[in-house]
This record gives C-alpha cells, sequence and structure tokens, in this order.
C-alpha cells in the first residue's frame, strides 16, 4: 500500500533573476555508496495560473574532460538496483500524449511544445544561462526519472535535465547531463551555484546524437542519488533544501547556438519510509523481528523499511526490517497511516517500534487500539567540529544514546545531516562517541548509530567505552 495525495497541478516557469556572476562552493561529502486515488497523467485538465515572465541567471560549473568514445548500445537486460523494478508501479506518470499538465513557452531563453508524445525544449542560446520550467504536485522524499534523448546538434558543454526540490520559482536542484555525457547535480538557491556532485562519467550514459537515456534521482531527507539507465551514477549529502518542492525540466546553452532536446515518461514515485538506496540488499542495520503468537495482529514488511522509535520520518531510526519480516502489531496511528510493533529491548528500549503502514501487509489488525503519538525527543545539538578532526554526517534522524545501545538511555534525536566530530568508536565497529553539551550529556559524550553515518578521518578513533551504559 502507498500513501494517497491529492493531485495539484501547478504549470509555471522558473528561471531566476540575473544580477551577478555565480560562485562555486565546494562539493558536498560524496558517499559509497497508498498507491495514489488517480494517476497523475496528461489527461488530467490544466489547474495552472497565468504563465508569469521569465527571467535569468547566469550559472558557472567545472569546464567538461575530453569527450569520450560513444558507450556501447544499452541492452533491455533488467540491471540488479534498478529503482523503477524495485519500486513497482509509479505513482505518476506523463506520457506527453496531451498537453495538460504544462504551460509552454516561446521567450527569448528557450521555446518548449508537447508533439508526437515528447515533451520539446529548445534551448535560444543565452550564454551560460539555466532555463526552467515546473510542473505537478508539490513532493518532498521521492525517486523521479525521465526518458531524455541526446539532441542532433549541440556544444560539448550544453546541459539539460531535471529540476527538483524548488521551494518557490527562484531556486532549485538541477540533475543534468551534458552534450558530451557528462552527468552531474548542483543547485541555485537564489544567489549562486553550489556543485553538489561534481561532473562524472559512467558507460551506462549514452553519447551519440539522439540516443535515449533513462536519468533518475532519489531525492530523501539530505541524500541524493543519480542514477542513468537504471545504474547508480553518484551520491551526496546536502541540507540547502529538504522540504517538498516543484519538479520541471530546464536547458543550458554555452554558446549562442542554442540545441534541441527532448524528453518523455515522467514518472515519480513517492517515498514514505522505505529504506534507501533502492536494491540495497541487505542494507546495512537489518534486525530480527521476533516471531508473532499464532492468531497475533501482524504486520509484513514488503521491503527493506525503516523502524522508527515514532510514527513519522522525524523520529529516530532504530533498525531496518528485511523484507518478509513479520512483527506483532500492538497499535495503529488515528489516520492508519503507522504500526506500532512490538519489539525485544535489544532493538528498542521501550519495547516498541513504528512502521509506516506504505511498506507492510496488514493481517488480523482490525481491532487494534489507536495510541497516542509518542512526544519527539528533544534535538540535541553538535557543536561544530574545528577542521581536520574526525567527524561523522547523520544520514537520516537518529538517536544520541549513553551507550553504543539501542537499550541504552536516550538524551535527545539529531536531524539528518548533522556534522558532529567524533572522538571513540565501539569495541565492534557499529556506534560513534560524539562531542555534544555536557548539559545534554554528564559526560560530553553521545553515541551515535554508525549504520547512518558518513565518517571522515576516523580512521585512528581509539576503541572506547560508556561509562553509563556497557
Amino acid at each position: 500500500m502507498k500513501r494517497s495525495f491529492a493531485v495539484l497541478t501547478l504549470v509555471l516557469i522558473l528561471l531566476i533573476s540575473a544580477c551577478s556572476s555565480a560562485t562555486t562552493e565546494p562539493p558536498a561529502p560524496t558517499m559509497d555508496q497508498g498507491q495514489v486515488e488517480e494517476s497523475v497523467n496528461a489527461t488530467l485538465t490544466a489547474m495552472a495560473p497565468s504563465p508569469q515572465e521569465p527571467t535569468t541567471a547566469p550559472t558557472e560549473l567545472p569546464p567538461p574532460t575530453e569527450t569520450p568514445e560513444p558507450s556501447p548500445t544499452a541492452t533491455s537486460v533488467p540491471i540488479e538496483g534498478d529503482p523503477a523494478t524495485i519500486l513497482g508501479e509509479p505513482d505518476g506518470v506523463d506520457t506527453f500524449d496531451a498537453k495538460g499538465n504544462w504551460t509552454l513557452f516561446d521567450n527569448d531563453c528557450f521555446k518548449s511544445e508537447i508533439t508526437g508524445g515528447r515533451y520539446l525544449m529548445e534551448s535560444k542560446g543565452l550564454e551560460g544561462i539555466i532555463c526552467w520550467e515546473v510542473s505537478w504536485p508539490l513532493i518532498q522524499n521521492f525517486y523521479i526519472e525521465t526518458e531524455v534523448y541526446m539532441p542532433e546538434t549541440c556544444e560539448p558543454n550544453d546541459r539539460f535535465g531535471m529540476l527538483f526540490r524548488a521551494p518557490d520559482n527562484f531556486r532549485g536542484y538541477q540533475y543534468g547531463l551534458t552534450c558530451d555525457g557528462q552527468y552531474y547535480l548542483t543547485l541555485w538557491d537564489g544567489e549562486q551555484t553550489k556543485v553538489v556532485i561534481e561532473p562524472g562519467r559512467n558507460d551506462a550514459i549514452q553519447v551519440s546524437p539522439g540516443e535515449k537515456n533513462r536519468i533518475g534521482v532519489v531525492a530523501f531527507g539530505s541524500e541524493y542519488l543519480l542514477y542513468g539507465n537504471g545504474v547508480l551514477l553518484a551520491g551526496a549529502l546536502d541540507n540547502t533544501f529538504t522540504e517538498e518542492g516543484k519538479i520541471g525540466y530546464f536547458v543550458r546553452a554555452t554558446t549562442v547556438q542554442g540545441f534541441l532536446t527532448s524528453y518523455d515518461n515522467y514518472k515519480v514515485w513517492l517515498l514514505d519510509d522505505e529504506y534507501i538506496p533502492p536494491g540495497a540488499t541487505p542494507p546495512p542495520g537489518t534486525g530480527e523481528i521476533p516471531t508473532p503468537e499464532p492468531g497475533a495482529a501482524t504486520v509484513t514488511s514488503t521491503t527493506y523499511v525503516n523502524v522508527r522509535t515514532g510514527p513519522g520520518l522525524n523520529y529516530p531510526v532504530l533498525f531496518v526490517a528485511a523484507p518478509g519480516a513479520t512483527g506483532e502489531a500492538i497499535g495503529i496511528t488515528s489516520d492508519a497511516g503507522w504500526y506500532a510493533v512490538k519489539l525485544p529491548t535489544t532493538l528498542s528500549s521501550t519495547g516498541s517500534g513504528w512502521v509506516s503502514a506504505a511498506y507492510v501487509v496488514p493481517q488480523n489488525t482490525g481491532g487494534l487500539p489507536v495510541l497516542p503519538v509518542p512526544p519527539l525527543p528533544p534535538d540535541v545539538p553538535a557543536p561544530t567540529p574545528e577542521p581536520q578532526e574526525p567527524t561523522v554526517t547523520t544520514t537520516d534522524v537518529l538517536s544520541v544514546r549513553n551507550g553504543p545501545s539501542n537499550q541504552c538511555e536516550s538524551y535527545g534525536k539529531v536531524g539528518v545531516g548533522v556534522t558532529a566530530e567524533a572522538v571513540g568508536i565501539s569495541e565492534d565497529g557499529g556506534w560513534y562517541a560524539v562531542l555534544v553539551p555536557e548539559e545534554y550529556a554528564p559526560d560530553g559524550i553521545g553515541w551515535l548509530n554508525g549504520n547512518y553515518l558518513n565518517a571522515s578521518n576516523t580512521e585512528n578513533l581509539p576503541v572506547t567505552e560508556s561509562q553509563f551504559c556497557p
């Protein structure tokens, strides 16, 4: 079951006002690694406001490397880890068989039209200017993908692709390809361009004129994963825009010549609390849920799904339940969106955890009580680390505990994308000791689950023991 959302068709042009040259910031740290009531599709009636006149803004990226030879023709063999295969039917599709979801433009920067079952976007050759147009509902955590056809004629560093998480008409992320086959991720924050993922190459990207590429991006909290033809290309963390935003397309020319590209099959999958990246088998931190007694109310996971301390993405994650894991359901939220599951104290100090109803199959749950929503733990601040010190950065909301175990007391929580100075590691290597203010922890030390951290410069951390919780 996937949660439903109200379809809201927004069709606006989004181009940024030019006032000064954009500057480039260092890239973010890279990583190693229900169903809607109606599909959003081109048969929807457009409910768009009047188009706004576009403005423009310069944007800069590192120059591309030399043009590679064309990649081999892609095959139709399913690719392991392809989100489109793993996530099943999308929550929304635009096949561009009709024009209802888009307002089309012909201005100084670009021209757009829908014809022959494709969305065509032509750059008019405004050098270094990014032009975009948005549509569809506001969404927050998702996998989106589209098919894009390489231009027949263009300069190596001409760019095009998808816009997403645009909080308004003047900012947003851009996942793009260059005409010579590089992928990259940037954002425009209203004042400057930030490179989130540096330009890179992968043999999965087809570079010949007219070739079709299927590009997709996972956005979950502050995590971003780029896909090309089902292959994971790169990932990064960035905390600039993590709330819901608009999605669309963009083009950017590097010369006055301009170019034409086309798109097809824009698809959206909403992600409630499924573990990412899609296809992780198994992800770190997978926990075993006890087998329920016969006849008990149960929920069975349909995929890898996070188990949290409360019913929402702003509650800390405890562990990941594997596909097919069945637990005893002991309660439900008033909106039936989350189930409480009985757990041993080795997995949860409270003896319970919560899972999203979007990724479980219930059985015998008709008489479950509606449980009160537990209060959110307080936020525990992390002092800014000194340069070159060992650090860890969170990839999900985590409990800050007084020892290296889910059985240990929680001081509170830290959010997604928080960086803390690491001062130790548990004997099994699964938990990190980090500095926190003494008003939260008597010894100034808190413990974070290493399965949800990106570590930097931590190779020489000492093995540390907790004085409060073994």
